[in-house]
């Protein structure tokens, strides 16, 4: 961590994201086979790690992007809008399958292991978050981890989201957790 010139208070880095692209795959691709990310994300029953280019080409509902602390990509988030979701999929499925207008979900990992544990994960959710409500107009942004996954819970929660109710996403059940707009109801 750096620090500013008077040693009192850290400088946090720059965590940001961008729209991820062809050229950002074969890190995804990489990532994906790392033990904490291929054992959470890239279990049976869930998308392969090919399916990120069915993404990046653009299916009308999902919107990945890489994860960047001080212009390094360290990991992956994405964003769905769920009313397109259940609108252009064949065949939706999984906890949000009829969910209003204005309902987004979101997923990450962190691929880059010397970037886990140091608080980079609720930064970029909260500013990942906040940017769906502001820019995109999303009423709630909803995310559905594993009960199991205690550290994600409590990012959620740092990050502003409030556990509502418990569903099973068809391989598993979890905890679907919600942060709302603080500028209309639903």
């Amino acid at each position: 961590m750096k620090y500013n010139n008077n040693y009192e208070n850290p400088i946090m880095p720059d965590i940001h994201f961008r729209p991820m692209e062809e050229g950002d795959i074969p890190v995804y691709l990489d990532w994906a086979k790392r033990d904490h990310v291929k054992t959470v994300w890239f279990i049976d029953g869930y998308e392969p790690p090919d399916y990120i280019h069915t993404k990046v080409e653009g299916n009308g509902y999902d919107f990945p992007f890489i994860l960047l602390l001080d212009d390094q990509p360290i990991g992956y988030i994405v964003y769905c809008d769920l009313y397109a979701y259940k609108n252009i999929c064949k065949e939706p499925s999984g906890v949000f399958t009829d969910e209003p207008p204005g309902s987004y979900c979101i997923d990450l990992f962190i691929g880059e292991e010397s970037h886990l544990n140091k608080g980079y994960g609720t930064q970029l959710v909260k500013k990942f978050s906040d940017m769906l409500l502001t820019q995109k107009q999303a009423k709630r942004v909803l995310i559905d981890p594993s009960p199991e996954n205690t550290r994600a819970i409590r990012c959620y929660e740092k990050a502003g989201f409030k556990p509502i109710r418990k569903g099973h996403n068809g391989r598993e059940e979890v905890i679907i957790l919600e942060k709302r707009s603080t500028t209309c109801s639903m």
